[in-house]
């Protein structure tokens, strides 16, 4: 199973890098190979050559009390710190994050199989700038985390150095 920890802006606009990054956590024992974001319009249809940045990362463990909700499985974080939208603005969209385990077992060749999903809430796409959200306290805490831990990529607010 994989938990979207920090969703993206609830607005974006076209061609920025979106901020909060999106982050993603899954049981660290749940072996996926990768994880992959893509683009859906308000259809559920996905969209290809739209959605730019880091779009698949595999992920890595993080055993800190502090990085945790109420489980006492340590997770695995999987972090999408450069995701753009070049989408038509005026719009709703939202991102599907797939687990991915690869099989190698298939007669046809090696086959990626999405073993869990999750859906991010919806961004609106402006054709102008727009404010950069805060993210809540335990967004904010776990971007902390994760940004002071180990090199996960986590970017700091625009407005921050």
């Amino acid at each position: 199973m994989i938990n979207i920890e920090v969703q993206p802006p609830t607005q974006t606009q076209a061609g920025t890098v979106m901020y909060p990054p999106v982050v993603v956590s899954s049981d660290n024992d749940a072996a996926y190979d990768f994880v992959q974001v893509t683009l859906l319009d308000v259809y559920g249809r996905v969209l290809e050559d739209q959605l730019f940045g880091t779009l698949s990362t595999s992920p890595q463990g993080l055993n800190d009390r502090s990085a945790r909700r109420s489980t006492s499985a340590p997770l695995a974080y999987s972090v999408f710190p450069d995701l753009v939208l070049s989408c038509f603005p005026g719009y709703y969209y939202t991102l599907r994050v797939n687990a991915i385990k690869m099989d190698y077992s298939s007669p046809d060749g090696p086959v990626a199989v999405i073993v869990a999903s999750a859906t991010t809430r919806e961004i609106y796409v402006h054709e102008q700038s727009v404010a950069t959200e805060i993210p809540s306290n335990e967004e904010r805490t776990l971007l902390s985390t994760l940004r002071h831990h180990r090199d996960f990529g986590v970017p700091r607010a625009p407005n921050q150095r």
